[in-house]
């Protein structure tokens, strides 16, 4: 690629792509709640079903885009962090090179928006996509880390990643645990 600007949309492209594919499952799971509920048909009192099951749509997708906003922007920090403290490179070559081979999240995004009707699929296809990003950037950088950077690279990312998933289960478990418990039956 002579351009390195040209990248500048993989970031949005993939955000798209995983995004789709989660909310096309919380969509499918919202409307089965609502329909549960008997709340759709009270809806429908007021606007066209096509109309709800829109607005839902862009609802959960704008939700589900700020979050992989979030975590790009997140996951952005974290991985030139890792470069700062474990790469021999000092030019900016190996941050170039992390935005050229991102098109594989794109190619994760596009498998995962089929898989849409398992969220362990979808989560696992985002997993994956990360740990293919991540070896095949260290095989095509490795001349920039030493076999310790490399060591230490990786487990950097994995510390900084595990502490922020244990992070986030450890609030959603409370909060269930707090809310199972308040509950008068």
């Amino acid at each position: 690629m002579k351009n390195i600007y040209y990248t500048s949309f993989f970031g949005l492209f993939s955000i798209l792509f995983f995004g789709i594919s989660f909310t096309l499952y919380f969509f499918q799971l919202a409307i089965n709640f609502i329909s549960k509920l008997g709340m759709l048909e009270p809806l429908k009192g007021i606007m066209p079903e096509k109309d709800i099951r829109i607005l839902l749509f862009i609802g959960i997708l704008f939700v589900i885009f700020a979050i992989f906003s979030a975590l790009k922007i997140l996951g952005q920090t974290i991985w030139e962090m890792g470069l700062l403290f474990f790469s021999k490179d000092e030019a900016g070559a190996d941050l170039i090179v992390s935005k050229k081979i991102s098109y594989l999240f794109i190619i994760g995004g596009l498998i995962s928006v089929p898989l849409n009707s398992s969220i362990l699929l979808s989560v696992s296809v985002l997993g994956a996509t990360f740990i293919a990003y991540l070896i095949y950037f260290l095989i095509k950088q490795s001349k920039s880390f030493s076999v310790v950077g490399m060591f230490g690279f990786v487990l950097f990312q994995v510390i900084i990643w595990g502490s922020i998933v244990s992070g986030i289960a450890y609030i959603y478990f409370t909060l269930v645990s707090t809310y199972l418990k308040n509950i008068p039956f």
